[in-house]
């Protein structure tokens, strides 16, 4: 318009061409002041009642958006952001005019479907003017931080296979924080668990010594956690990771609900150890099994045979990964060799792999307890879409 416009000028002239060269010169410029006008004038409000949740429950999250001018916001462009997209990986995207002297609000409802830490709230907003020739965008720094915390299965009195709280006190005979009190030394006798022979002892004083510990409570389960990182898609693994970690969180429930001390290990930048004792010391745990990550370029394996190898006195064993991989199938079959009791729980996120039921099924033959947790059908609206409300601003 601009350019024919001038062409008209240039070789006509006259009061209508200069109209049109006026009008096709001004009106950019008032199309970006109007633009200016609407992008200062935007008021926003954004609420959510609670910042902690438990998978399953509702979220509920309100932004509203206000015109106190006496003209109309051109079209608006809002990117929000809810734990849904941020597990897709794309915002939610409304396209939004607000008409003078009134306002918009939208309502989220959304089903918090998998555990962890999201930053929710408007992502950005853009805005164009009615000539779609410039665009101004608005971009937060600050979002509203919501934790979701896994849910907490109830196991029936055992773990699996049939184990109660009394069979892994007998099994348990192991050392509470590095530390061993000794009750009483004697002579093996018939019947004798091999479990309680104190074999350096025993290499000294050249006969079997067996070993009575002051209290069988002081025994502790070594919880290993394998945060290797996978290739799939972040909506594909959140599904297995999530499942996994519920699995972690009610094991240790279940023991630590029953005075049965839990070491949690795990390797991430460095190996980490995590102590509990009690139900006093869940609450620690829960936080950090919230907020963890798989995001380690290594496995478990590097480090496990080092701590719990033939020199570690805990002889039972839960280890939670998202795959069976190579080099983890030969640091379990090394531990096992060293008599210990070794529990494996991994998902199936690999389960089609023929490498990986090869795995599975030689684990199983050492005696290995090994357990494949399957996917849970969740509902297809796991999260839902906005609502969205319009009313009066008076």
């Amino acid at each position: 318009m601009f350019l024919s416009s001038l062409y008209f000028v240039y070789f006509y002239g006259g009061t209508v061409p200069w109209a049109l060269f006026i009008i096709a010169t001004a009106l950019p410029v008032v199309s970006f002041t109007y633009l200016a006008i609407t992008y200062y004038s935007l008021k926003y409000f954004e609420s959510c009642p609670d910042r902690t949740y438990i998978k399953g429950e509702t979220l509920v999250y309100k932004c509203m958006f206000a015109n106190d001018l006496r003209i109309p916001f051109i079209y608006l462009r809002i990117f929000i952001q809810t734990p849904g997209t941020v597990v897709s990986g794309k915002p939610d995207i409304k396209n939004e005019s607000i008409v003078s002297g009134r306002n918009k609000k939208m309502e989220y409802r959304i089903k918090c479907g998998y555990r962890g830490r999201y930053d929710i709230g408007i992502l950005r907003i853009e805005f164009r003017d009615f000539l779609n020739l410039f665009e101004l965008r608005l971009r937060k720094s600050n979002f509203i931080s919501i934790i979701v915390y896994p849910r907490i299965r109830v196991m029936d009195g055992s773990i699996r296979e049939g184990m109660t709280p009394s069979d892994f006190r007998v099994a348990l005979f192991n050392k509470s924080k590095g530390e061993e009190s000794l009750l009483n030394l004697r002579d093996y006798a018939y019947g004798d668990s091999s479990r309680l022979i104190h074999w350096k002892l025993s290499a000294r004083m050249q006969r079997l010594i067996i070993t009575d510990k002051e209290s069988t409570l002081d025994s502790r389960v070594v919880m290993a956690i394998d945060l290797r990182k996978s290739n799939f898609h972040p909506s594909q693994r959140i599904v297995h990771e999530d499942r996994l970690v519920e699995e972690i969180v009610s094991t240790a429930h279940y023991f630590l609900a029953r005075s049965i001390p839990v070491d949690l290990v795990y390797y991430k930048q460095g190996l980490s150890v995590w102590h509990g004792a009690s139900m006093q010391d869940f609450d620690r745990l829960y936080n950090l099994l919230a907020e963890i990550e798989f995001d380690s370029d290594t496995g478990i394996e590097k480090v496990l045979y080092s701590i719990l190898g033939e020199e570690n006195s805990n002889n039972t064993i839960f280890v939670f990964s998202t795959r069976l991989t190579k080099g983890l199938y030969e640091t379990l079959t090394k531990i096992h060799a060293s008599d210990k009791r070794i529990f494996v729980r991994y998902c199936a996120m690999d389960a089609r792999d023929e490498e990986v039921y090869n795995y599975r099924r030689l684990l199983a033959r050492q005696g290995i307890i090994i357990d494949m947790l399957e996917e849970e059908n969740e509902d297809p609206d796991t999260y839902d879409d906005g609502k969205y409300i319009d009313e009066n601003a008076g």
